[in-house]
């Protein structure tokens, strides 16, 4: 059984304020985002024992916040293997028909969450991403790809805001909220040692929703929207758009193709018929 892992960062327990990444090369800024790093290592760890406890026999991680090296590979649990890094072939490398299952970890609500702790979709000037009239955050715009694949979504752990957005979306998941957010820029969250122990009790049961909690699906053709809080789109320029792109109004963007994948593929230039060296050679 091979549970794939997503993870953020704004929905792990102890963290309240923006990745410190941005604000230069200070010994601050470093300190915290190694502390940052720290917390959602062990937050992983957590959820990977409970999947291996209720029956996992392969956890694959997405480090999937920001550049993609914001898990400490020195703390891994040895059982697992991590996705990192920049200039990935695909979106969510590794998830596909061979996964079992998508959980995520570190999760965050969803753009325009009043109280969600540093709530956002992709980025701070993200207004709604939406699939066929559905608006989806980060996750549950992965939960659609992994539906794709006949891969449900079963376990999110994070903001309590994000738990119920997931809930919601894709009934009989399980919860592991770690913290309640109270703003954008504040939380009630447990102590890191308590948030790990719900994390990996909500990971082991969550392995009896296989089956039960249907993978999401979307009807043909796929289309994608993107609305941005500023306008940053020019409708002149639309007759320069690849085909299936198209820009609504200054504050709009739709893509549309027969299937969330090559959505996505042509969303961000990715090559369809891209396949990684352990498929072709297992």
């Amino acid at each position: 059984m091979k549970v794939y892992i997503v993870t953020d960062l704004e929905g792990v327990a102890g963290i309240s304020q923006w990745d410190p990444r941005h604000q230069g090369d200070t010994h601050y800024g470093a300190t915290l985002r190694e502390q940052f790093g720290r917390l959602l290592t062990e937050e992983v760890n957590a959820a990977a024992r409970g999947f291996f406890a209720g029956g996992a026999t392969e956890v694959i991680v997405n480090d999937g916040h920001g550049a993609g090296s914001t898990m400490n590979p020195e703390l891994f649990d040895p059982r697992i293997q991590v996705f990192h890094g920049l200039e990935r072939p695909n979106y969510c490398t590794g998830l596909d028909e061979t996964c079992d299952a998508l959980a995520s970890v570190g999760t965050h609500a969803k753009a325009r969450t009043t109280a969600g702790n540093l709530h956002h979709t992709m980025g701070k000037s993200i207004r709604d991403y939406s699939l066929n009239g559905i608006s989806v955050g980060e996750t549950g715009y992965q939960a659609f790809l992994a539906g794709y694949y006949g891969v449900p979504y079963i376990f999110c752990a994070g903001d309590e805001w994000a738990v119920r957005e997931m809930q919601e979306l894709c009934p009989g998941c399980v919860g592991a909220a770690v913290k309640v957010g109270t703003s954008r820029l504040s939380a009630l969250t447990a102590a890191p040692e308590r948030a790990r122990e719900i994390i990996e009790e909500g990971a082991r049961l969550s392995m009896e929703r296989i089956g039960v909690v249907k993978p999401l699906t979307l009807e043909s053709p796929v289309v994608f929207r993107e609305v941005h809080e500023d306008p940053i789109f020019d409708p002149e320029n639309q007759d320069k758009q690849p085909p299936g792109r198209r820009i609504i109004d200054c504050r709009t963007m739709e893509v549309e193709a027969p299937d969330i994948k090559a959505m996505m593929d042509l969303k961000y230039g990715f090559k369809p018929d891209w396949m990684p060296i352990w498929r072709k050679e297992g």
